[in-house]
């Protein structure tokens, strides 16, 4: 199971995979087909990186794989039946991007020091300009590979956690955003797309130009005109379309927080990204009701979970150093 494991992640990282094997790739991660085995292996591989350190991964790179490894592994001591799945593909998103890099660094491989990674710490974003000139906003935690330098027909980069992007046009090179399960292609245009481990939705939106988004194994595809959003929810298979607020989908870009008809469950998720603190409570203390909130840039925590245990009325919360402790009234 090992070898095959291995197998497939080198066919997934390699520039020239197939669309089978990457849909092999995606079929095999998230099916419940050898769930343990597929668990353990991950686990050894996630272990062995964090201890091995390889001198090819740059230090940005480690403290990503410290910083995802130490939530994982407090979120593990939950009793919760979703929390294989959440290991399963947290710990392989990040250990796809970690392996990329090391593939593409590998001396058999041509250009393979000229792949970038680049991690925006909880609490924190970062803004880059690409070397098309195509410019990148990403938000907390959010992880972005990319070459020194775009060579061939395309201009593809890898992302996990969300990012805005403002395309440099170039109309024999369409820029490809990949993610898990995900795929956005676009020539100049602007767009955001959200792609988390762990969210149960991916989701991309097109802010102005146009982009073709593939989903769904990538075996579906939709073109968004201005103004859509795409949601496609990747355990239920389902996808819809709908014309959000654009003021609400880029909050984030101005440091706000936007919860529509959100759980507490995915809320927590969210302030675990925003705030340098983790969140321990018991699953079966949140309830399944949705809320919608709005806050400010620089709205704290204590003020953020102040306003949410007072609508909620089921929930009570002490912060002690940093971490967030969640209980039931």
């Amino acid at each position: 199971m090992e070898n095959y494991f291995n197998k497939i992640i080198e066919l997934f990282v390699k520039s020239d995979v197939s669309a089978s094997s990457q849909n092999e790739f995606y079929r095999w991660l998230t099916g419940d087909k050898f769930s343990r085995e597929k668990d353990r292996v991950l686990r050894d591989l996630w272990d062995n990186m964090a201890e091995n350190k390889p001198a090819e991964v740059s230090s940005e790179t480690q403290q990503s794989l410290h910083d995802v490894h130490k939530k994982i592994r407090q979120r593990h001591r939950k009793v919760n039946t979703k929390l294989l799945r959440f290991w399963q593909i947290s710990a392989a998103c990040l250990l796809i991007a970690l392996l990329s890099a090391l593939y593409l660094t590998d001396k058999t491989t041509p250009a393979a020091a000229d792949l970038i990674e680049l991690y925006a710490p909880t609490a924190e974003m970062r803004h880059l300009t690409l070397p098309d000139g195509s410019e990148v906003q990403m938000n907390s935690t959010a992880t972005l590979l990319y070459p020194a330098q775009f060579t061939g027909k395309s201009r593809s980069v890898y992302l996990i956690g969300e990012a805005n992007f403002k395309v440099a046009r170039d109309a024999e090179k369409p820029f490809i955003v990949k993610s898990s399960d995900f795929q956005v292609t676009a020539l100049g245009t602007e767009f955001n797309i959200k792609a988390y481990p762990g969210d149960s939705t991916l989701s991309a939106t097109l802010l102005s130009g146009s982009v073709e988004v593939k989903f769904n194994h990538l075996s579906s595809a939709l073109i968004l005109e201005p103004n859509e959003q795409l949601t496609y929810n990747r355990f239920t298979k389902t996808e819809s379309l709908d014309r959000p607020d654009i003021s609400d989908v880029t909050a984030w870009q101005r440091g706000e927080l936007v919860f529509k008809s959100t759980t507490l469950e995915e809320i927590i998720a969210v302030l675990e990204r925003k705030y340098p603190f983790s969140f321990v409570y018991a699953l079966s203390t949140l309830k399944e009701d949705k809320y919608t909130f709005r806050f400010k840039e620089n709205t704290s925590l204590p003020e953020v979970m102040d306003i949410i245990v007072s609508v909620s009325g089921s929930i009570q919360y002490r912060i002690e150093d940093d971490t967030c402790y969640i209980t039931s009234l």
